[in-house]
């Protein structure tokens, strides 16, 4: 007798941004789920509660070595080999959802795997992939399909966000820039936040999960020719990077004017020389003169709220 799974789901996954996406969708829906953060963890929890029904796996846990979940997992799984054998262990799962990178290519032979989704992805191709790894019967509807969804990549373009752009947001504080960057860590980008706040609190503060890059600025002169050496770096070994500056103006305070802008120039010219990035700054543009502002909006689109 074929044995019945419950609507359960393993989330692999080790960035806080995009679990708590993952969590959201399946909640939303009704499936209970479990969330682990490496390979370890997962193979012990299927093998302790064979009830979860879906495995969503991003590859970039383990430090970029979960693939290895799907060897891990046919290896235990493994059994003589017969069509009506190899039909009930696909039916029985778990369905694997695979979250990866463009570069990247799950095994062929894997009876396991039903979705791929590369990042960054929509709500809706989520749902999507969770359809794919069910029984007809037991298929979600997505309610939100057809209008404008409460997901990450659709909440910048509400924002009139441009992945590739550069952004300066002239604001006392930068709330603005904070939610940005928030929407962006869920979708799954890979961010770099340069601050003069500690990491921990600076994480906190922007809801980045610990795989986020934060670069503290110290000192009574900012070394301004490091942070540039450190964006460089940070772009040409990620996929999607986003930079984002939360403090300009203390930066103008430490290094003067004419040093900040000249370094801002050279930020903004990586791009074309490697990978397509996306830029935010933030300034208090009450401490600005005219053409100071003149020459920043020069240099970036100035953002403005709707």
């Amino acid at each position: 007798m074929t044995r019945r799974f419950q609507m359960k789901a393993l989330i692999i996954e080790d960035r806080e941004g995009m679990k708590t996406m993952l969590m959201d969708v399946l909640e939303k829906n009704g499936i209970e789920h479990t969330a682990v953060n490496t390979v370890e963890e997962a193979m012990a929890t299927i093998q302790t509660d064979k009830d979860h029904r879906i495995v969503i796996l991003d590859t970039a846990v383990s430090d970029g070595t979960g693939m290895s979940f799907i060897d891990d997992l046919e290896s235990w799984e493994a059994e003589p080999e017969s069509k009506k054998g190899r039909r009930q262990r696909a039916e029985n799962g778990p369905a694997i959802i695979v979250i990866r990178n463009s570069t990247e290519s799950v095994p062929e032979s894997c009876i396991f795997v039903k979705a791929e989704l590369v990042k960054p992805f929509t709500t809706s191709m989520l749902v999507d992939a969770i359809n794919a790894a069910l029984p007809k019967d037991k298929r979600i509807v997505d309610a939100d399909r057809g209008r404008m969804m409460a997901n990450p990549n659709d909440e910048l373009v509400r924002r009139g966000i441009t992945y590739g752009e550069s952004y300066v947001f002239f604001q006392e504080n930068p709330r603005t820039v904070l939610d940005i960057m928030q929407t962006f860590s869920m979708a799954g980008y890979d961010m770099l936040l340069i601050t003069a706040s500690r990491a921990k609190v600076a994480r906190e503060r922007f809801g980045l999960d610990k795989g986020a890059e934060v670069y503290t600025l110290k000192g009574n002169f900012y070394p301004l020719g490091t942070m540039i050496d450190m964006v460089r770096g940070f772009i040409e070994g990620s996929r999607y990077p986003v930079v984002a500056l939360d403090d300009l103006d203390n930066i103008i305070d430490h290094c003067g004017m004419d040093r900040t802008f000249v370094a801002l120039k050279e930020i903004l010219a990586l791009r074309g020389e490697k990978h397509k990035f996306t830029f935010l700054a933030s300034v208090d543009g009450e401490v600005l003169k005219k053409n100071e502002r003149a020459v920043l909006t020069s240099m970036m689109t100035l953002y403005k709220e709707e």
